[in-house]
């Protein structure tokens, strides 16, 4: 599977877990400022990448658009059977909880995939749980893949809804041609 991603997203090597912490940490002291010393910031880029990590992630990413707050972006690989993306967006819409806001089906390369945006309401705060914004992808493809978008704030959220749908577009088995490289995306493949 291949999937691009803009210069507003920020991969990190999953592949090399203390490289991926210093390069979050890194990142997340260049968002807030950039003052050089994120020794306080590697805890949290820790347990970032080891839950990515435990969740099996193929990707993690930060993602920091102008006139946006940060997010993250993870990519984990779904296992069992495939899917009919019409009758997944009505199980996810039917049980996916309070928080599914609303859902719609994308076109990609690959088949239709299934977006779903959770955004946290009353129900969260009363039972504790972390008030995330999240965009959810389920990708087809011989691995499926559950893309995740989550933003601890509302700022900018047009902007990484917006953002999210290109990457879950960009999905693709084969490379993009030669005469349409763009130096505005990264291609990897997952």
């Amino acid at each position: 599977m291949i999937i691009d991603l803009p210069d507003t997203v920020w991969r990190l090597p999953l592949e090399d877990p203390d490289l991926a912490v210093r390069e979050y940490a890194a990142l997340a002291d260049q968002l807030r400022g950039g003052t050089g010393a994120y020794a306080d910031l590697e805890a949290a880029a820790t347990e970032a990448v080891d839950t990515a990590l435990r969740a099996g992630a193929l990707l993690l990413a930060v993602v920091a658009p102008p006139d946006a707050a940060p997010a993250v972006l993870t990519g984990v690989p779904l296992t069992g059977s495939r899917w009919e993306a019409e009758a997944l967006r009505d199980s996810v819409e039917n049980v996916g909880g309070p928080d599914v806001r609303e859902t719609l089906v994308v076109d990609t390369d690959l088949g239709p995939a299934v977006i779903a945006q959770r955004v946290p309401g009353v129900e969260q705060a009363r039972a504790g749980r972390p008030l995330a914004l999240q965009l959810q992808a389920f990708i087809p493809a011989e691995v499926q893949l559950l893309l995740t978008l989550a933003c601890g704030s509302a700022h900018g959220w047009d902007t990484h809804q917006l953002l999210f749908c290109q990457v879950v577009r960009s999905v693709r088995a084969e490379p993009a041609p030669a005469d349409e490289e763009s130096f505005e995306n990264h291609t990897y493949r997952l």
